[in-house]
């Protein structure tokens, strides 16, 4: 499992790759995003996109997913502070293949929680042609590996 210690500055970490179909992106769209370019490949072919795009929201929570998968679902993670950036960079397409990568930004014990630390997050995705399409910064609170209490008012932790 990993915890707060796990995450030093600078660390980098490769999320796995996901690649969206015709039907991912149409799908997505009905529930969540129907504007006309994410739904009808007739309609997105006449907007400025030239044909069919996934939609912002699709992107992020593909990337979200490989976050999860590849290093929050086995942490010691407690929440999210919210997102600090998102940026969809460039249209994601029926067959692109996404590969998401997270670099720690930051990395500093909580000054009112004991026990925890919070991590920043730059989460960026390319596409296979090594274009970027997403980028977030956010922030996460995790648990340390071991608390060994504080010293005069400033919290430490061991690993």
């Amino acid at each position: 499992m990993r915890h707060f210690e796990h995450f030093p500055p600078g660390s980098t970490y490769e999320l796995g790759a996901t690649r969206l179909t015709t039907d991912d992106i149409i799908t997505y769209a009905r529930s969540f995003d129907p504007m006309p370019f994410h739904l009808d490949p007739e309609a997105a072919r006449r907007s400025p996109f030239g044909g069919l795009v996934a939609s912002g929201w699709h992107t992020g929570a593909v990337i979200m997913g490989q976050f999860v998968r590849a290093l929050l679902a086995d942490s010691a993670c407690q929440g999210s502070y919210g997102m600090d950036e998102v940026r969809f960079l460039s249209p994601v397409r029926p067959g692109d293949e996404l590969r998401g990568k997270a670099t720690v930004e930051d990395a500093s014990l909580h000054p009112r929680r004991p026990g925890t630390g919070t991590v920043r997050f730059l989460v960026e995705a390319v596409n296979e042609r090594d274009e970027p399409v997403y980028r977030m910064r956010t922030r996460l609170l995790f648990g340390c590996a071991q608390a060994v209490g504080t010293a005069s008012g400033v919290q430490t932790a061991r690993s």
